[in-house]
């Protein structure tokens, strides 16, 4: 699995990975997908951060098996906020997740702090627990001791 930046070309499969995930949508926004979700993507961000922080990310085996859409740095040195973290409901409970996961620690080794907005959907709830995520209210964080190596 290669985790890449969201090309133009993606488009049609990130619209049928929203679709997929619809579970997640109804549960987060309640509201399904639909196609200006991908085109709003470039444009949200939370108060504070600069579009350079925003990172559309690809998770690709043979096909698109994922998608993150994340602000690093935000809101401090350090800190990652994930604004969503999708894979395909077939493909879910098979280690995709937390490959992803540990794609994200490489691709960006001096994240510390990781934070997601909590949201009803209790699959991905459960993930963040299994992931050692700390569940506080509206936000769910972890904790990640800075590595010696500088990796």
């Amino acid at each position: 699995m290669t985790l890449r930046d969201f090309t133009p070309a993606d488009e049609p499969a990130v619209l049928a990975l929203f679709a997929d995930c619809d579970d997640w949508f109804q549960a987060a926004t309640g509201h399904p997908s639909g196609p200006g979700d991908v085109q709003s993507l470039f444009y949200a961000l939370p108060e504070g951060a600069a579009f350079e922080q925003k990172h559309l990310l690809v998770a690709q085996a043979q096909d698109m098996i994922g998608f993150v859409d994340l602000v690093v740095d935000h809101p401090a040195p350090g800190h990652a906020d994930i604004r969503f973290f999708l894979v395909p409901k077939d493909l879910r409970r098979w280690g995709i997740g937390r490959e992803m996961a540990k794609a994200l620690s490489e691709r960006f080794p001096d994240v510390t702090r990781v934070q997601v907005r909590l949201d009803d959907f209790k699959p991905g709830n459960e993930f963040l627990k299994a992931m050692g995520f700390v569940l506080n209210g509206q936000r769910a964080v972890l904790e990640i001791a800075p590595r010696s190596d500088g990796r």
